[in-house]
């Protein structure tokens, strides 16, 4: 199994640790184990995490999708954050998108807001209210596998 050691510095500015850079690592890994360790250096607070986990197989398709396991993992993904986008709101999920739309998201592979509005029922006002972040998802994805 492969596995990623990463360090997670304290910013003392915002006053957190920042886990962007473990979250992107993780958005196209099936996580296997973890182990995190906090530790300090030069008075600078960090957590160590190591990571093992399994890299997503571009080639067999999930026959119910017809998705690859690295576009079910990115399906995911987004039904994650669309999830987490809907309790914020209050709203149920499939007001931001249904399960078809997200499998086109997914098979399209958009990369600018115009794409976006080429997803039938993704309209102007969901791009501009989910746009930028569901294309910053799929670009940071693509860039980690």
């Amino acid at each position: 199994m492969p596995f990623q050691i990463i360090n997670i510095p304290f910013d003392p500015a915002l006053e957190l640790f920042s886990e962007a850079g473990l979250n992107d690592f993780l958005l196209n890994k099936k996580l296997i184990s973890w182990q995190a360790e906090f530790f300090q250096q030069s008075g600078r607070s960090y957590w160590s995490v190591f990571l093992e986990y399994e890299s997503v197989s571009k080639q067999k398709e999930i026959p119910k999708l017809n998705l690859t396991p690295e576009q079910e993992l990115l399906f995911q993904k987004l039904r994650e954050w669309r999830k987490e986008q809907a309790e914020k709101q209050g709203i149920p999920v499939y007001v931001i998108a249904n399960n078809q739309i997200l499998g086109e998201m997914v098979t399209r592979q958009p990369k600018t807001l115009e794409d976006l509005k080429q997803i039938k029922g993704f309209g102007d006002k969901k791009v501009t209210d989910y746009g930028k972040e569901i294309l910053h998802l799929i670009t940071t994805f693509n860039q980690t596998s």
